[in-house]
This record gives structure tokens, C-alpha cells and sequence, in this order.
């Protein structure tokens, strides 16, 4: 390939750039499970990249992560550097992220923006200086944050949107693409369109929930709190009136449907719109919502009474048919209980089978995209092509054991196996010549264990807690990667928490990760319409809408323990059911699986 950024090709990116160009020459698509070290982004970006400067149509590289924007990038600039071919790359962000402007005045929006005049004339036409700064800017791969830097008087997200029309890549989130009305926006500011835009989605494992997402709505008693406070702050009484008596209805609809045991009750349409259609119209609230909220980002970043007014558009308007509603009762972090409101999206296709399907070429890649065809069938792909490769690391260097004497099944989960547990983790931490991670299926099971098996070992224990702020999250993980050198600690987190997928622990930092049970979710409203819809659309509800996503979120954190070809550690799946043959089957292939009913002996011959 003419553009590979690096001196050597290794064998399995040459295997993956055969099929990824085979996939463009079809116009198709490829689901491919890559795992970490592959070196799967300059594998993709290569032939994509280089048709797309041959056939003037621009790349789409979709990611969730900043961290993977910045790989991106840099992929891109070594194909610069290396070959001097000029590429140009846009790094996009959300305007959030971007702006300076004090709230409400978000800048390229109207004249109360500081910089809106020195973007825009007033016939909405770019200034001069907006156009000096894009041809300043644009042949430099800048990452947005830089771009941010550099946009002193003019606004740095209208420029990278600008800068998006002469782009060969553009680097970008989810619901760039998969939000039909950001991709609207987007494809006309890059003044392509799908048939001539090649779509790269990275960690694709995420793409099926972060995609339902988008369509989700959520109206809660603390937002109508929020609400009624925001219509009182600015003078908007009669709303603040009809708001006071939707939280009332609400109220009331949860006492009538939920009893003492009770925490969540499904729903129908009719059970909100009757609330609301006692003291008004349901789309004249929904109007006079929206002009609290315009008045109200006159000086807020936000409002409240717009989150109500989504919620009661989406409710009202929103068909039942891949969807569910319901009601549920939970707890907030200071402890009090309250209602909300869900109209949740089960169907991810709404979402990705047009853009997956129109472009010119879909190439999906992630580490844990097994299997495959339960992606090709969430997604809606037709014809997709797939691949699947093994880890490039050297298998002996990682150890992986199933524990059969151990599991997290509601059954059997006593105080005997709480104690069981504590004492296996405490006999396999001796083992161990360094750190170690824990990821437990819940909080509550992390909770339960870790008050065993404090009193057990005595490694420090650092402790993942349920809404912990990103800085918080970020001290934690340095508290915690600071203590290698004397490698007596452990993390204690959940697997689909925070540390068990989205951070790496580069260096050794772990040298063994325990998996606690299976990260099954609980078996509620949701995720039981999800199974029964699967059911009946794919014939797979239990293990499209269940199993498969647990057994992915657990390799997903046991994939924190080994991140280069150099690391060497043991990995412990602590529960039986990681035997049984339907959940045996979602891991890799070339997986080397094998049952210890005392793992801190293996442990210690690995490590010895």
C-alpha cells in the first residue's frame, strides 16, 4: 500500500488492507475483529485514505474516543511525513468542547457571539479573516483542541466545519454519521454525501448501544425540578403552572403503578399523554417549552424546560415498534428515591442501516466483535463481509483460566460464596508479582466482597465508586498506576464501569485481572423488551439482548491486563458459566481456555 505510515507492514495489517481494499472495490462492507496491537487504524486508514484521494471522496473515521482521535490523526500525519502526499484531515468534536463564547452565546449562532461578526458577515457569508484562518490551517492536521488554540477571534468550530468541504478524513464521533440530523449538517458543510464517503467505525462493539441511545428520552421529577425552577427564574409562570402539574401526574402515575416491591412498571403511550392532556394541549406545551428554552439560552449553555419539551415531542410523536416505554423508580446519590419516565429505543438499525448500507464503503473494526453475525444483524448490514483475526501478542505470555468452583448465579449467591470468592482473590493475589484488577458484575457485588476481603489481604485496595467524576475517576487511576513500582495493590471496579473498558493500563501496570461472575445486566423492563424484540426479529433475543453484550463487556475488561507485545499477565474468569459452551463460544478463537480449581498455583508457575 502506497501510503502505509510505518517502514513494516506486519503480516495480519497486510491481511486486513487486502480485505479492507476488497471490501471498497465491492462497495460493501466488513465486519472485522481485530484485536488490540493488530495495528487495525493504519491498516483501515491506508487503502480508504488512498481511494479517497484517488476518487475525491472523503473518509469518515468514527470513534467514541478522544484518545483514538489523536491515534488517528497521527496515523495520518505519518502517511503525510513519509510519502508527502498532502492529506487533509479535519479532528471534530462537539461545539461544546469548542467554544469560548460566555453561555447562551454560542459562537456562529447570532450577533450576541463575540466572534460571530468575525466570522460571518451579515449575509451569514464568511469573513475574510474566517477564510485566512482556514487556509492558514488546513494543510496542518491540527488536532481540534489546537485548532481551538489557534481561533482566537473567530469561532473554531465554524472553522473545522468549513474546513470539512476540501477534507479527504474526517475524524469524528458517532453521532456525527448515525444522528440523521447532525449527518445532514455535516455532509453538507463536507459537501459529500454516503455514496462517496467511506465510513471506518472503530470499537464497533459499542456502535448497537450507542446508536439506541440517540433515540432515547428520559423525562425524571428532579429535570420537571429543574424545569420549574428555570420557568420560575425567568417569569414564564403559566408554564411554570402546567410544569408543577405534570410532576403531579407523574407522581401519581408512579404511586398507582409501582406498589412497595414494585421499581418499575411498563407503560403506554396514553399513561403521559392523558397527564398532560387534562390541564392543556400536549403540542402547546410543547411550543411554549421551546420558548422558555430559546430565551433561556440567551444566557444559559442549557435548559431544562428543552430536555421536557424533547421528551414530550419524541413521547408523543414516536411509534412503539422497536421501542419501549416505561416507568422506574431509583435512587440518586444523596439517597432519595424518585420517578422517571423512559421512551428507550431498542432497535439500533433505525439508526445505522442507511448510512451503513448507502456508503460507498463500511469497514467495522473492534477488538471483541464476536460474533459476528449478531453485529451484522443489529446493525442491518447486508452482504457484509467478515473477518477475524487472532491477538498478535505471543500466547505465552497471557494466561487465561476459568474457575469452575465459583459463580455469581442469583441462586447460588450466599454469604458462603462471598466468603468462596474473597478467599480464591486472596490466594491469587500472593501469586501475583505485581498489581492486580478486579471487575466485578455490579457495584453491589464489588461492595459485598470488598468488605471480606479487606480483612484478608493486605494489598491496598483502590475502589472504583458508582458517579465519580471525571477527575475523580482520573485520580483514582494515577493513585493507582503510581503504586507499580511496589506492585502490592489492587483495583476493585466493574466491568462496565469506567476502568473496565475506554482506559488503558500501558506498562505492566496490571500483571493479573480477576473477572467476578458475568457482567449480566439485571432482568429489567428494558432489558427484557430488548430480548423479546431480538427474539422477534432475529430469532436470538437471549443472546443478542443478554448474554452475548456481558460475555463482551468481560473480555473487554479482562483486555485491560495486556496491551503490547511485551506485557505478560494472567487473566482469571472466576465463575462456571464462562464453561458452558453458549458463552464459550463468544470468546476469540484463539483463545487458549482451560479450568483451574485453584488458580493461584498456575498463577505462580506462570509467573515463575
Amino acid at each position: 500500500m502506497e501510503l502505509f505510515p510505518f517502514e513494516e507492514v506486519r503480516d495480519s495489517q497486510k491481511e486486513l488492507m487486502d480485505e479492507i481494499q476488497e471490501t471498497i472495490d465491492e462497495s460493501s462492507s466488513l465486519i472485522a475483529h481485530a484485536p488490540t496491537g493488530l495495528g487495525k487504524t493504519a491498516a483501515a486508514l491506508t487503502p480508504s485514505i488512498q481511494e479517497a484521494l484517488e476518487k475525491d471522496e472523503t473518509v469518515f473515521f468514527l470513534t467514541p474516543r478522544h484518545s483514538q482521535h489523536d491515534i488517528a490523526l497521527e496515523t495520518v500525519k505519518g502517511m503525510k511525513e513519509r510519502h508527502g502526499q498532502n492529506i487533509i484531515s479535519v479532528d471534530l468534536i462537539g461545539k461544546s468542547h469548542l467554544c469560548e463564547a460566555d453561555p447562551g452565546t454560542t459562537a456562529g449562532e447570532g450577533p450576541d457571539c463575540p466572534r460571530y461578526s468575525k466570522t460571518y458577515t451579515d449575509s451569514h457569508e464568511l469573513t475574510e479573516k474566517a477564510k485566512n484562518k482556514i487556509k492558514a490551517l488546513k494543510h496542518q492536521n491540527l488536532r481540534a483542541e489546537e485548532v481551538k488554540q489557534r481561533c482566537k477571534e473567530v469561532c473554531p468550530y465554524e472553522i473545522l466545519m468549513h474546513m470539512m468541504h476540501d477534507a479527504d478524513i474526517v475524524i469524528a464521533d458517532y453521532f456525527h454519521v448515525f444522528h440523521p440530523m447532525v449527518r445532514d449538517i455535516v455532509f453538507e458543510k463536507a459537501d459529500t454525501t454516503l455514496e462517496d464517503s467511506i465510513l471506518i467505525v472503530d470499537e464497533a462493539h459499542n456502535l448497537p448501544s450507542r446508536t439506541r441511545s440517540l433515540f432515547s428520552f428520559t423525562l425524571s421529577i428532579p429535570l420537571l425540578n429543574d424545569a420549574i425552577t428555570e420557568t420560575d427564574r425567568f417569569g414564564y409562570y403559566n408554564e411554570q403552572e402546567k410544569l408543577e402539574q405534570l410532576k403531579s401526574g407523574v407522581a401519581s402515575l408512579g404511586a398507582d403503578k409501582l406498589g412497595m416491591e414494585e421499581h418499575e412498571a411498563e407503560l403506554e403511550k396514553s399513561d403521559i399523554t392523558d397527564i398532560v392532556e387534562s390541564f392543556t394541549e400536549i403540542e402547546d406545551l410543547i411550543v411554549e417549552l421551546e420558548n422558555v428554552a430559546e430565551e433561556v439560552q440567551e444566557e444559559e449553555e442549557s435548559s431544562y424546560c428543552a430536555s421536557v419539551a424533547e421528551f414530550l415531542e419524541n413521547w408523543k410523536e414516536g411509534g412503539d415498534k422497536g421501542f419501549i416505554r416505561f416507568l422506574k423508580r431509583e435512587r440518586s446519590s444523596s439517597g432519595d428515591r424518585y420517578i422517571k419516565v423512559r421512551y428507550s429505543c431498542l432497535n439500533p438499525q433505525i439508526s445505522t442501516e442507511k448510512p451503513l448500507n448507502k456508503a460507498h464503503a463500511s469497514i467495522l473494526m473492534s477488538g471483541t466483535l464476536t460474533p459476528q453475525k449478531m453485529y451484522a444483524d443489529l446493525l442491518g448490514l447486508e452482504n457484509a463481509r467478515k473477518v477475524s483475526f487472532e491477538s498478535p501478542f505471543p500466547s505465552e505470555n497471557e494466561l487465561d483460566l476459568i474457575v469452575p468452583t465459583l459463580t455469581t448465579k442469583y441462586s447460588e449467591r450466599g454469604d458462603d460464596m462471598i466468603e468462596k470468592y474473597a478467599w480464591y482473590l486472596k490466594q491469587s493475589f500472593e501469586s501475583v508479582p505485581g498489581n492486580c484488577g478486579v471487575f466485578f458484575p455490579s457495584y453491589a457485588m464489588l461492595h459485598k466482597i470488598k468488605q471480606v476481603l479487606k480483612d484478608r489481604t493486605d494489598r491496598d485496595l483502590f475502589i472504583e465508586k458508582r458517579r465519580m467524576d471525571k477527575e475523580e475517576k482520573q485520580k483514582l487511576f494515577d493513585d493507582f498506576a503510581a503504586t507499580k513500582g511496589e506492585g502490592n495493590s489492587v483495583l476493585l471496579g466493574v466491568a462496565a464501569g469506567s476502568f473496565g473498558e475506554g482506559i488503558d493500563f500501558p506498562g505492566e501496570i496490571l500483571k493479573a485481572v480477576f473477572i467476578v461472575g458475568i457482567p449480566l445486566k439485571r432482568p429489567d423492563i428494558e432489558t427484557q423488551g430488548l430480548i423479546d424484540f431480538y427474539d422477534e426479529k432475529f430469532g436470538h433475543g437471549w443472546d443478542y439482548g443478554y448474554s452475548y453484550p456481558a460475555m463482551n463487556t468481560a473480555i473487554q475488561a479482562a483486555g485491560r491486563c495486556i496491551r503490547s507485545k511485551t506485557d505478560k499477565g494472567a487473566i482469571v474468569y472466576m465463575d462456571e458459566r464462562y464453561d458452558w459452551s453458549n458463552y464459550r463460544k463468544v470468546f476469540p478463537k484463539d483463545k487458549q481456555l482451560r479450568k483451574s480449581r485453584a488458580p493461584w498455583k498456575e498463577i505462580e508457575e506462570f509467573f515463575s
